[in-house]
C-alpha cells in the first residue's frame, strides 16, 4: 500500500527529459502532481521533438517550465542542462516513459537521507502493462562492459524491501545528488543512446558515490524492444566507455577477452546480417577519441574506487533473436562460463 500524500520534499527540483512524448507526458506529468511535486519545481525539457509537446505543454500544463532544444543529440545534453540549471541539492530526473508512484520522491530521498555517501537513488523498475514483473533491479556491470540485470522478467513480490548498493541502474528515473552530479561532468554527451546511463553510473561510482536502489519505490516504464539501428551507437558507445574509463591495469588485464568478446560480437552480428553496424561504429569511434586522453585524467582524477570493486561477471543479456536456437543457446552458455572462468582469475588482481 502507497503512503498517505505528504509534502513533495523541501530540496527536490524535478526534471523530465522528453523526444516526441506528447502520447506520454499526459500521464509522467499526472504522476507526478499526485506525488505533491508543485508545478512550478517541474521543467521539461523538450528535446527537438516534432509531435507538438510544446503546444501542448502551454496549454495543458502551463505552470509547468518548457525548454526546447533545438538539436536531437539524445537524452545526455537534456540531463546535463537540467543538472547545471538545479536550484535545489537534489534533482529527479525523469524519462518521458516513466511513470511513478505517489511515494517514489520521498523513498528516494530517505534512501539518500540514509547513505551520506550515495550519489544517487533509483527505483525497482517494472513493466508498465505488467506492474508485478520486474524490468531493471540490482544491476551491475559486467567486465565485458555490459548490462547485469538479475532480476529481469522475475516478481516484483520476490525483490523484498530492503535497500542495497547497486552497480548500475537505467535512466529511467535518477534522484540525484546534484554537487555529486557535477563533481563527475555529469552525463556524456557525445552518447546519442546505449551506455549512456551506465557509464554516468560507472563515473559516479569510481568517484566514491555509491548507487542506491530503493525497493519500496516503484517506476512503471513503458518500453518497447531497441531496434536494429540503435546496434552501432551501443557497439560504439561500448568501445569508448572502455577506452575512456578502465584503468590501464583493467585494460591489460583483461585485453584478451575484450579481445575474444569482439570476434563473438562481429560473428553474430553477421550471422543476423547487421554487419553494417559494426563498421558504422568503426567509423564514429574515431572522432568520440579524439578527447579521450584528456577524458582518461579527469576519470582518473576523480578515482576512489578500483574497477574490480564495480566490475562483475554473470550470464549476459543478448536478444533472442541474436542469439539463435538451441545450438545458439548452447554456444552462449558456454561463452558465459568461459567469461566467469575468466573474471575469477584475473577480478582478485584488480581489487
Amino acid at each position: 500500500m502507497l503512503s498517505p500524500p505528504r509534502l513533495f520534499p523541501d530540496d527536490i527540483d524535478v526534471a523530465v527529459v522528453s523526444h516526441n512524448g506528447r502520447s506520454t507526458l499526459p500521464r509522467v506529468l499526472d504522476d507526478l502532481a499526485r506525488t505533491g511535486a508543485p508545478p512550478d519545481r517541474i521543467v521539461v525539457y523538450d528535446v527537438a521533438s516534432t509531435d507538438a509537446t510544446t503546444t501542448w505543454l502551454a496549454e495543458a500544463w502551463p505552470g509547468v517550465r518548457r525548454v526546447r532544444l533545438e538539436t536531437n543529440a539524445g537524452p545526455n545534453p537534456a540531463r546535463n542542462r537540467a543538472i547545471a540549471e538545479a536550484q535545489r541539492p537534489r534533482l529527479l530526473l525523469v524519462d518521458s516513459d516513466a511513470y511513478l508512484q505517489p511515494d517514489v520522491p520521498y523513498r528516494l530521498r530517505e534512501a539518500l537521507e540514509d547513505h551520506a555517501d550515495a550519489g544517487a537513488a533509483v527505483p525497482v523498475v517494472v513493466h508498465a502493462d505488467r506492474p508485478g514483473t520486474i524490468q531493471y533491479a540490482g544491476g551491475r556491470l559486467h567486465f565485458i562492459c555490459e548490462a547485469i540485470n538479475p532480476w529481469a522478467d522475475r516478481p516484483l513480490a520476490a525483490r523484498g524491501v530492503a535497500p542495497n548498493a547497486i552497480g548500475t541502474a537505467p535512466g529511467v528515473c535518477f534522484l540525484l545528488d546534484v554537487a555529486s552530479a557535477r563533481a563527475v561532468g555529469g552525463f556524456d554527451p557525445a552518447y546519442f543512446m546505449g551506455k549512456e546511463d551506465g557509464e554516468f553510473c560507472y563515473r559516479l561510482r569510481v568517484a566514491g558515490f555509491r548507487l542506491i536502489e530503493a525497493p519500496r519505490a516503484i517506476a512503471h516504464h513503458g518500453s518497447r524492444p531497441r531496434s536494429a539501428w540503435l546496434f552501432s551507437f551501443q557497439i560504439r558507445n561500448r568501445w569508448h566507455f572502455i577506452l575512456k574509463n578502465y584503468d590501464t591495469r583493467t585494460l591489460l588485464l583483461l585485453a584478451p577477452a575484450l579481445v575474444l568478446h569482439e570476434g563473438v560480437q562481429f560473428a553474430m552480428l553477421a550471422a543476423r546480417g547487421q554487419v553494417r553496424a559494426w563498421w558504422t561504429a568503426v567509423r564514429e569511434i574515431g572522432p568520440m577519441c579524439r578527447t579521450l586522453r584528456a577524458d582518461r585524467r579527469r576519470v582518473a582524477a576523480s578515482r576512489r574506487t578500483a574497477d574490480g570493486e564495480i566490475l562483475d561477471a554473470a550470464p549476459l543479456l543478448v536478444r533472442a533473436d541474436l542469439v539463435g536456437g538451441r545450438l545458439g543457446t548452447l554456444a552462449k552458455s558456454a561463452y558465459d562460463r568461459w567469461l566467469d572462468a575468466y573474471w575469477r582469475l584475473v577480478g582478485r588482481w584488480l581489487r
